[in-house]
């Protein structure tokens, strides 16, 4: 208290009235040291001598062309996400190797699991209210068109028109507001095309033949095969390289570096995958190239319904991804491709 006061009598009036409240009372031990010592330098400067400039404390530079350091969350996440491959790429090939009804199996898991974490997006953190039975009813009624070619139409048929007239009748009745009512009944009928018509031609794509002799084995193997490709390139050029932002208001994390990388290695895995099918290289070139591409678009689609929803993943089931739908976003849009390709290359070769 002393010092303060000896302090106070040695300014000036016109200091004390400027000096900030508590700025003295408040001062600590080493403040005072620290005031008392720059004092003492003034003092022993030479009069008009300019201040001696205030060192400053810069963040270190990284050389040029060092890559920066992963850091640990991402590659904690990067260690989940090889673990979660280890377990679900053997299944998903010996269910392409099996084909038939097998195939259908997986295809109908995919779509109840799928559905469910779409629901849950919709109706748990949003309040719309889809009619999910009717949704899987017709999405279910897409993979047996796919098993049934000699009755594929008049099901494809029925069950679109059935479930059109259905769901509009059942959403007149719940006395819900045109808005809600429009947007529930749109969600009834997005849902099996999103899902199931894609699964379909997966099934469509594969066949009945047993075992890698058929060409369905390879076109459906190189679809995922393409896929991951794609997606593991985009993910680890994107977070080492990534830096023009591709979507950024749909999915920040998505970067044109990213997506170069994921086609470079899509057309990779094409040229491989297909070589059992004999098609001409540019044939593969192409279907590479726009395989990547509707894989980012089916990426985005995706993060488009999350981002509308306010949820990070569509579920907690495969560690490292999120959900089901997280893994799969991408091979819905693709396999439209390959299937396309393949409906039409077969029958001219």
């Amino acid at each position: 208290m002393n010092q303060e006061a000896s302090e106070a009598r040695t300014l000036s009036p016109g200091q004390r009235m400027r000096r900030a409240p508590g700025t003295s009372g408040g001062r600590t031990g080493s403040q005072r040291e620290q005031a008392a010592d720059a004092a003492s330098s003034a003092s022993l400067a030479p009069s008009g001598a300019a201040p001696a400039p205030t060192p400053s404390i810069e963040a270190p530079q990284t050389p040029s062309g060092v890559l920066p350091a992963a850091n640990p969350g991402w590659l904690t996440n990067l260690w989940q996400r090889i673990q979660s491959a280890l377990v679900l790429i053997p299944i998903v090939v010996a269910l392409v190797f099996c084909g038939g009804w097998y195939a259908f199996a997986g295809a109908l898991v995919a779509l109840l699991l799928d559905t469910f974490e779409l629901r849950s997006m919709f109706v748990t953190h949003k309040g719309w209210r889809p009619h999910i039975t009717l949704s899987v009813a017709l999405g279910l009624d897409f993979l047996v068109a796919a098993m049934f070619p000699a009755q594929r139409e008049i099901l494809i048929f029925f069950g679109v028109g059935a479930v059109i007239i259905v769901s509009f009748v059942l959403f007149l009745r719940s006395h819900a507001t045109f808005e809600d009512m429009l947007r529930d009944w749109a969600l009834t009928l997005a849902i099996p095309f999103y899902l199931g018509w894609p699964l379909g031609l997966f099934l469509l794509l594969r066949g009945y033949d047993f075992g890698f002799g058929s060409r369905g084995f390879w076109w459906t193997l190189a679809t995922f095969g393409m896929v991951w490709a794609n997606d593991a390139a985009a993910y680890a050029v994107g977070h080492y390289l990534g830096k023009r932002k591709l979507a950024p208001y749909i999915s920040p994390a998505k970067t044109w570096e990213g997506f170069f990388g994921g086609a470079v290695f899509a057309i990779i895995a094409s040229f491989v995958l297909t070589l059992p099918l004999h098609i001409p290289w540019y044939i593969a070139l192409a279907l590479g190239i726009l395989v990547a591409i509707a894989a980012t678009v089916g990426d985005l689609a995706e993060s488009l319904i999350k981002r509308g929803t306010g949820v990070k993943d569509s579920g907690t089931i495969i560690p490292g991804h999120g959900g089901l739908l997280d893994r799969m976003d991408s091979l819905l849009f693709a396999v439209i491709i390959v299937a396309s390709f393949a409906t039409i290359i077969d029958k001219l070769l």
